[in-house]
Formats: C-alpha cells, sequence, structure tokens
C-alpha cells in the first residue's frame, strides 16, 4: 500500500514538474532567481519529449506501482495523464514533439516580453 501511495506522490511532482516548465517563465517574474532551475527545466523537458528520451519520473512512477503490485500504464506520463481524453495513442510520438516544441516557444515568447518590455527586470 505505501508503494502506491508513493507512486501518487511522483505522479504529482511529475505534474507538477510539468507545470513549472510550462508556466515557470511566469513565476520568474516573481522570483528571478528562479531564471536558471526553469530555463534547465525547459531544455530538459523540451530534449525528453522531442527526442524521445527517458523520464525518470515515468521510470520511477511505473516502478513504485509495480511494487506495489498494480500493473502500471503502458504509455507515457503525458499520454497517460494529460492526453489520452483528447489524442490517441498512435499519435503519441507527433503530440510528445508538439507539445516540447510549444513549451519551449511559449517560454521563450515570454522571456522575450519580459526582456524587451521591462529591461533589467531579471537583475
Amino acid at each position: 500500500m505505501i508503494y502506491r501511495a508513493l507512486a501518487r506522490a511522483v505522479a504529482v511532482l511529475h505534474s507538477t514538474f510539468a507545470l513549472f516548465v510550462v508556466l515557470g517563465s511566469l513565476v520568474v517574474l516573481r522570483w528571478p532567481g528562479l531564471m536558471w532551475l526553469h530555463l534547465l527545466a525547459v531544455a530538459w523537458a523540451a530534449a525528453v519529449l522531442t527526442f524521445d528520451l527517458p523520464c525518470p519520473f515515468t521510470h520511477w512512477e511505473k516502478s513504485l506501482w509495480r511494487r506495489g503490485g498494480r500493473e502500471p500504464y503502458p504509455e507515457g506520463f503525458l499520454q497517460h495523464h494529460v492526453l489520452r481524453s483528447i489524442s490517441s495513442a498512435e499519435h503519441s510520438r507527433r503530440n510528445h514533439i508538439a507539445i516540447g516544441v510549444g513549451a519551449l516557444v511559449l517560454n521563450v515568447v515570454v522571456y522575450l516580453v519580459i526582456f524587451t518590455s521591462r529591461p533589467g527586470a531579471l537583475r
């Protein structure tokens, strides 16, 4: 039972990381010291999604589900938790690339707006 609770906790941590990747540039407006951490998170997420690299969070969660006596979902985290209701599994690779590139572009745009509208905003 403890492993199932840990698997759920890892899923929450994974979701928090994904939200930080997508919306972290807005968090950086409030706490500029997080900029480099956010940029690393975006680079990591974009690389994992675009180049189909294994995600340690997904592996960790699935491992905990197995140890808890449950067979984990066969697809990746985003496909299972986010995309399953809006797209089919056969398009998961295309969707991952689109999400990775989309997150990268969104954050570049927000950072460009920050730096052009507020010079010195992140000093």
